[in-house]
Order: C-alpha cells, then structure tokens, then sequence
C-alpha cells in the first residue's frame, strides 16, 4: 500500500471521467443514503486534482474491493486529543480483520495544518458496518465522534462502490469530453 490515498467529491460524470481515465487504482463511490453525491478514491495518491482531501496513511488492513461499501469518518481533533486518537484509531485498524464484513480500514492524516483525521472502511453490506461500530472494539474511537462534534468538528459519509461502467452510470453523450 502507499503512503498517501486521497478523495474528491463532484458530480457524478466528472468522477466517473476521472475514475475511467485513471491509470491508477480508483474506485467510484455513490453516496448511499442520498443517492446523488459522487466521490472517487485514489488508493495511490497519484492523480492531479485540484482540491482533493489528501493525506498520509498511518494504519491500513486489507485492500478496498470493486464492489460494497465504504464508510468514512472524518474527526477534526485538538492538538491534545490527536496523539490518544491516533493510537486508538491505529490499534482498531490493526484488529480490523476481527470485525465481521470489513475488507479493508484505512487512518489517513490529512495534508491540512489541522489535525485533520479519516477514518475510511470498506464492507461487504450496509448491516456490517453499523454492527461493528456498536462493539467495544470500535468503542474507543466512537468516543471520539462526540469530543469531534463538541469542539472542530466530525462528519460521516457512507457510500456504495459502483461500477463506472454499469448502464446504470453510463456517461451521456452531451456529457463527454472531446481530446
């Protein structure tokens, strides 16, 4: 695995553009509660975007598949509870083989000057992942999601890992770009 994976969010034809021309492994992601937001994965960290959330990887588990579901969760902490999160996240990634459904776990420290943190997992079903964050496993970093919300903030976004080149995505017409 590489040291840097970065995420961009757009529309759907724009990611799926990215995601086709990619020379790199990439995944596009559908938002799957609102069913409209699109993002692409760079699982190398190599492709030019303008303003992707980039960072360095710190702990990862296994490797995101071609189909399923990722479920991010972005902590932003203090300078004082980073190192306790840190090694908290870092020791849930290392046992991530442990929770059933989980194919890959990612902790990624963004490139901002703020300690900036991403949590990204990937499933075999929905079910999966709302399971395995009610284990005490997970349960230290849960504890995190609240100190994030209280003080810089904390989001979550759960996707499903689609097929660019499923009919259901296809690009339209009007839509392609000309070289």
């Amino acid at each position: 695995m590489t040291h840097t994976m970065q995420l961009v969010l757009g529309s759907k034809t724009y990611m799926q553009m990215i995601v086709k021309r990619a020379t790199t492994p990439v995944r596009l992601l559908k938002d799957a509660e609102k069913d409209r937001d699109f993002a692409t994965l760079d699982l190398t960290g190599e492709i030019a975007f303008v303003a992707p959330l980039r960072g360095t990887i710190l702990a990862h588990y296994g490797t995101v598949p071609q189909t399923g579901y990722v479920y991010m969760m972005y902590f932003k902490l203090t300078d004082e509870e980073a190192p306790v999160f840190e090694k908290q996240a870092q020791a849930l990634v290392a046992e991530a083989d442990r929770l059933e459904g989980c194919s890959a776990m990612v902790l990624m420290r963004t490139d901002n000057p703020q300690r900036e943190y991403l949590l990204l997992s990937a499933w075999a079903d929905k079910l999966a992942v709302f399971t395995a964050k009610n284990t005490p496993l997970f349960a230290p970093v849960m504890a995190f999601t609240k100190r994030a919300q209280e003080s810089f903030g904390y989001h979550q976004a759960f996707y499903t890992i689609v097929d660019p080149y499923h009919p259901d995505h296809a690009i339209k017409p009007e839509a392609v770009e000309e070289n």
